[in-house]
């Protein structure tokens, strides 16, 4: 564009003589006559360009500066996402540093140097979205991006909150395997509950699909997992496994059965109890804790829904509008775990219970009925019918 070839000679020239401080005024001038699309991309490249220079010389502060002018122009002039964009976001996010290296004192220490950069663009690609959920958290493409580099650096608890919403379940189990046998440092194996832990996290973004094909592939390739379906050391998988197949069926009284069934693992452990309440409100729309009552365990246990009820949601609300998946290597598999967890629950309550420590996990009292008791306690009883009033329980 003719009206910037000065302003481009004057940058080199900044540059050979290393007078920062006039590149950078002349790069805010570039940016403040872009007025449209077309010169917007212009002006991100010329941007790139001086980030790239500034990173190699270690310049942060500058570096820094130019990034946050890089995502304001994103933002000002509602640059339209594509490729090529993604790809310098990741190079200008990999270079930016966290902190000054130098421990400025006009700095303060505990405050990212990316926060800026990082809002404005997570801005600038919320209000280019059209669906609800990027609309509020932004395009999962982008959160693939900075999961990777923030995974890649070492920053493994941001690198996950980014992950939940990327939409990549093959990525986020190689990155939750790499954290889980290199990172954590705890005596006890915490595998399971690490992998459980992230399919309620899933499932509170009503990300079901994503949900259950990382929780197969996770289960799949960890090392000190490697197992399927019914899984014969972990009560605690067995259990997710089968929250996802009910739902996926939409059943609220199966759903029920198996918070009352397995209560001996979920007993104590407040975060499971508070991922299961939303699921609960999400998929069967229970009221919330702060709602009369004491949300989930207080309402939906105690036959919230009427008889008849299965409590689920719309069939238009099983997914999230945002659980496209990429790949299509990803997408077969996904469809096929969809089938596995459609098989009819009773058999796999039954498959489960086999495998299940004999007296840990039993039949809940409410479904004694359910038992031949002149037989003895069978290895299984049936799962409650789907067309039965939920009967009262209490988990608190």
């Amino acid at each position: 564009m003719p009206k910037f070839d000065k302003l481009k000679q004057k940058i080199q020239a900044a540059l050979v003589e290393k007078n920062t401080y006039e590149a950078l005024q002349i790069y805010r001038t570039i940016r403040n006559r872009c007025k449209d699309q077309e010169q917007a991309s212009e002006c991100l490249d010329l941007l790139f360009d001086g980030i790239q220079h500034f990173a190699k010389g270690k310049e942060e502060t500058t570096l820094v500066d130019l990034a946050e002018v890089y995502a304001d122009t994103l933002v000002g002039l509602n640059v339209t996402p594509s490729e090529k964009i993604y790809s310098q976001l990741s190079n200008i996010l990999s270079a930016l540093p966290s902190s000054l290296s130098n421990n400025d004192a006009t700095s303060p220490s505990n405050i990212d140097l990316r926060s800026k950069f990082t809002n404005d663009v997570f801005k600038w690609s919320r209000q280019n979205s059209s669906t609800t959920f990027r609309n509020q958290r932004g395009n999962p493409a982008l959160h693939k991006i900075f999961a990777k580099v923030h995974w890649q650096q070492g920053a493994f608890n941001v690198a996950r909150l980014h992950f939940l919403l990327a939409n990549d379940p093959e990525e986020f189990s190689k990155f939750l395997i790499d954290y889980t046998t290199t990172q954590d440092i705890t005596e006890q194996d915490e595998s399971d509950n690490y992998g459980a832990q992230t399919v309620f996290q899933l499932l509170t973004y009503k990300k079901l699909r994503i949900a259950q094909t990382f929780f197969s592939i996770y289960c799949r390739d960890h090392p000190k997992i490697r197992d399927t379906f019914p899984f014969r050391k972990s009560p605690l998988l067995n259990f997710v496994w089968l929250l996802l197949s009910v739902l996926q069926e939409k059943n609220m009284n199966h759903f029920v059965y198996l918070l009352e069934k397995y209560n001996p693992i979920l007993d104590g452990d407040c975060e499971y109890k508070s991922h299961l309440d939303k699921i609960a409100q999400l998929y069967f729309k229970a009221p919330s804790k702060s709602s009369k009552g004491g949300g989930m365990f207080g309402e939906l246990l105690k036959g919230f829904f009427p008889a008849g009820s299965d409590g689920g949601v719309g069939s238009n609300d099983n997914y999230s509008a945002d659980e496209e998946i990429a790949s299509e290597t990803i997408q077969r598999m996904s469809k096929s775990i969809e089938e596995l967890h459609a098989k009819d629950f009773s058999k796999q309550n039954a498959e489960a219970d086999k495998v299940n420590p004999r007296g840990f996990i039993t039949e809940p009292d409410m479904f004694e009925d359910a038992r031949d008791d002149s037989e003895g306690v069978k290895e299984s009883s049936p799962a409650p019918n789907a067309k039965t009033k939920p009967m009262e329980m209490d988990l608190d």
